[in-house]
């Protein structure tokens, strides 16, 4: 298994469930009503999976959940039989690996209160782009919880967001929780302290063109000047650019959720 993983202890009950209304701001990441089952390497998956008691028949905003170390292949095998698929991946990456440096002509700075507009948008554009692979989902309420998110997020000590423009045009933001408000991630791996980026978002007419590592190449030289042992995030693993472009940037795969969406 990946060094990075935690320690794994015992499950004493496998299956949960949790339910959103549509207009709170985790609505967005994924079907409103999610049964969880808490993988164990001890366990028979394939017998939980058949003894699961799911609900939601037929009903897409009904979900079933499973996230499994990234490197426990034999698991994979199960999953699929039983209709699953790997959807999420949580990636990591240790201090001090490298990747493109990006565009040299794309400027780095804070956003300010006079840019959530636009921070607003480019994150609203990212949860549409991520939405064509079957977990993001966009709600009538996902932009006004995004404003209120990031207005929020100006008020920390430590807001973690940058926007990137070019001849004073925003081309991208990314923004990422410092502890302790990455705490809620910690537990998924054995580093510490523990970065967690929630965005990196490019508009769609300046993908590709080295806006995005720009972004990332600055924040990964501050996060390791800080002492950030580990980074975290999440991203849509059938996306065609955000998986080998994270990668590229010194990521790999540590935990992968797998989704089966109806549950039933």
């Amino acid at each position: 298994m990946d060094p990075l993983l935690p320690a794994i202890g015992p499950v004493p009950e496998p299956y949960s469930f949790a339910e959103l209304t549509a207009d709170a701001l985790n609505a967005s990441w994924g079907a409103l009503r999610t049964h969880s089952l808490t993988w164990h390497p001890d366990a028979d998956l394939d017998a939980q999976l058949r003894d699961w008691p799911l609900t939601g028949a037929g009903d897409p905003d009904t979900a079933a959940l499973v996230t499994v170390p990234s490197r426990a292949v034999a698991a994979a095998e199960v999953l699929v039989r039983h209709g699953f698929a790997p959807l999420l991946v949580t990636a990591a990456r240790r201090a001090g690996r490298g990747g493109p440096v990006g565009a040299a002509d794309v400027r780095i700075r804070r956003v300010t209160a006079a840019d959530v507009a636009v921070a607003v948008s480019v994150n609203v554009e990212t949860v549409r782009y991520d939405g064509w692979f079957g977990m993001v989902t966009e709600r009538p309420s996902t932009a006004a919880r995004l404003r209120e998110h990031i207005e929020a997020r100006l008020t920390w000590d430590e807001p973690g967001l940058w926007l990137a423009e070019r001849d004073g045009t925003p081309l991208g933001v990314l923004y990422y929780d410092m502890p302790p408000h990455s705490d809620w991630i910690a537990g998924r791996t054995s580093a510490a302290p523990v970065v967690y980026i929630g965005l990196l978002g490019v508009r769609e007419a300046a993908r590709g063109a080295g806006v995005g590592s720009a972004l990332v190449a600055h924040t990964h030289r501050l996060l390791d000047e800080a002492g950030v042992a580990v980074t975290l995030l999440h991203h849509a693993l059938p996306n065609p650019r955000s998986t080998p472009f994270w990668y590229s940037h010194g990521y790999r795969p540590l935990w992968t959720t797998w989704q089966r969406r109806p549950a039933l």
